[in-house]
């Protein structure tokens, strides 16, 4: 959570500057997050510490801020101020369903896996799951906008 608050303070002014660009690093940081906690997990088990996790998770979270504090204003970036709400509404919905569609896959994939190969296995899969999909959304994130708005970013 901390990376996340911390990361959304520092990547917002640079919005107008880096567009798309910065949806991409931080993409490129959680997926370094990722690989840190699936690194953890296959090295240690599920009994690793959290405090081992904590460096991971923190990168993790820089990753996720500067996503979250960007996407709207750049997914909204070519379209008429006059479509801007019509947009927001649409983009709102379409990320509150593929959060919905994203918690299922990794919680089923985990489940499946912890019944046939334990706690310890379930886990390694399910994070690739998410390194997958992490690498899934750098290689879609180029049909976004180059820039946001001329206006800049909206509202936080």
């Amino acid at each position: 959570m901390a990376g996340i608050i911390i990361s959304s303070f520092v990547g917002r002014p640079l919005i107008p500057k880096l567009g798309r660009r910065l949806v991409v690093i931080g993409l490129l940081f959680s997926l370094a997050g990722v690989a840190g906690v699936w690194a953890t997990v296959l090295a240690q088990g599920t009994g690793t510490s959290v405090l081992v996790l904590v460096p991971s998770l923190l990168v993790l979270g820089f990753g996720m801020g500067a996503c979250f504090s960007s996407i709207y204003d750049v997914a909204i970036g070519d379209i008429a101020p006059a479509e801007a709400g019509s947009a927001s509404g649409a983009l709102s919905a379409v990320q509150q369903l593929a959060a919905a569609i994203g918690s299922a896959v990794v919680t089923t994939v985990y489940f499946s896996q912890q019944q046939q190969h334990g706690s310890g296995h379930a886990m390694t899969v399910a994070v690739a799951v998410v390194g997958a999909i992490t690498v899934a959304c750098l290689g879609l994130v180029w049909l976004l906008p180059k820039r946001t708005s001329a206006a800049g970013p909206g509202p936080a």
